[in-house]
């Protein structure tokens, strides 16, 4: 839905010293209405346009630009996740996934499954596990002179090397990857505490040499939301009034003064956003009283027949940067949302993406 828009309309944030800026995230709910047009800032342009796929998940990222002394501007950084995988390399004949572009290569778009996030569920023992993510995001940039390639990310699991393979969690803290899951009624389980780090890098052949990890954003944080099933006669159950609310405006403080591991290596503490700017003091997001009646009237109409379920996942969390961007350091307002619908894939018994937003690639049940 909306594709090329925002998730919701403008709101200036002000910085406690110096000078509002707006920030498009809304209500955080995509198709809710009152959307706002995304057009790429940068020179050139990106090989997808900010918002190309109408997604509904998204990561949101705070930031603060310095703007003179002891001034600052709020800075807010959308992904919008969906769409084709990519290799970054260009060869889809050589038999592995690469995160590293060479220079002037194009990458190739990966056939088949598209982003997804692949959950594990255990009704025996009432868990949920985090099994894998993989998710392409596009962006709006934000300075005339940004490369192109900056408008588009690849987004997965702490751990991801360049080659595609994984070495696991680096902040066992906060990427459990382990959440539990308690009925509330038919067809209907929450989800909590499900424990992530994500890591985010640009499609820029400098963001991901050869020679280096990937993680130049890292996002953590622990997610809760919803598991929503189709009963015998294939219908969803009637969602408005039953879920409550969303997280928002809530911002991690928390986890302020947490000490995280670099994806570089070395550590950073997280910080309530900067001098002349504390994030706390103002929102994240403005909130929703009744989640379920947005899932009854958006997303349930755009799921596809085949699918089985759906989830929705919110995280209000905490990031760094890893690069020289001064706009961005390790502080809260690393926040994420995320929808997918699980789709059977014939051939693996597997679960396959369909609308642009999150695909939900396996659903395992055990017991």
């Amino acid at each position: 839905v909306d594709a090329g828009m925002s998730p919701g309309a403008p709101r200036n944030i002000f910085p406690q010293s110096g000078f509002p800026s707006p920030f498009f995230d809304g209500d955080r709910l995509a198709g809710n209405g009152a959307a706002t047009p995304q057009s790429w800032v940068g020179s050139g342009a990106p090989i997808y346009s900010p918002n190309q796929f109408g997604s509904l998940s998204f990561m949101f990222r705070r930031g603060s630009a310095p703007a003179g002394p002891g001034s600052q501007v709020p800075i807010q950084a959308i992904e919008y996740l969906g769409g084709p995988r990519l290799d970054l390399d260009g060869d889809l004949g050589n038999g592995q996934r690469s995160f590293a572009r060479p220079t002037g290569v194009t990458p190739a778009e990966i056939p088949g499954v598209q982003s997804y996030i692949d959950l594990g569920i255990n009704r025996a023992t009432n868990s949920l596990s985090l099994d894998g993510f993989d998710a392409t995001g596009t962006n709006a940039g934000g300075a005339p002179q940004l490369s192109p390639d900056y408008g588009v990310t690849t987004n997965v699991l702490a751990g991801t090397q360049v080659d595609g393979s994984e070495t696991g969690p680096i902040n066992p803290a906060f990427d459990t990857r382990a959440g539990s899951l308690t009925d509330i009624g038919p067809g209907i389980t929450r989800i909590d505490d499900l424990g992530y780090e994500m890591w985010q890098d640009s499609i820029s052949q400098t963001n991901t040499p050869a020679s280096e990890t990937l993680g130049v954003f890292q996002y953590l944080g622990s997610m809760r939301g919803w598991l929503i099933e189709r009963d015998g006669m294939g219908n969803f159950p009637t969602l408005a009034g039953q879920l409550g609310g969303t997280l928002w405006s809530t911002i991690n403080t928390a986890d302020v003064g947490a000490s995280i591991n670099r994806s570089s290596g070395g550590m950073n503490v997280i910080a309530d956003g900067v001098a002349g700017d504390q994030f706390s003091l103002n929102p994240e997001g403005l909130p929703t009283g009744d989640l379920g009646a947005y899932l009854d009237a958006v997303v349930i109409p755009l799921i596809d027949p085949n699918a089985s379920s759906f989830v929705y996942l919110e995280a209000s969390g905490i990031g760094t940067n890893n690069s020289l961007d001064p706009v961005f350091g390790p502080t809260n307002g690393y926040d994420v949302v995320l929808i997918g619908q699980m789709v059977p894939e014939p051939t693996t018994c597997g679960l396959l993406l369909a609308f642009g937003a999150m695909g939900l690639l396996r659903r395992r049940r055990q017991a």
